[in-house]
């Protein structure tokens, strides 16, 4: 589990809400906590900004490896 320095904040359910995370959360067997903390990563996994690849020193963008795994790799020779 990350560490626990994280700032607090406070969210406002609905009594439906509430009744929902609280039965998730008993079964499941964690904090609603730790259900709210991973619905949060969920939802924002799509903004984690993602390092490029990289291969020793030679760097690539995504765009680039696409073209580099689509390009034919036979022996040009033997294409004569």
């Amino acid at each position: 589990m990350e560490d626990m320095d994280g700032r607090r904040t406070t969210v406002i359910l609905s009594p439906e809400e509430d009744r929902l995370l609280r039965e998730a959360s008993k079964r499941e067997g964690i904090s609603q906590s730790e259900l709210i903390r991973r619905g949060i990563r969920t939802v924002t996994s799509g903004y984690v900004r993602r390092r490029k690849s990289r291969t020793g020193w030679l760097e690539l963008t995504q765009r680039e490896v696409r073209e580099i795994l689509s390009e034919d790799f036979r022996d040009l020779d033997a294409r004569k």
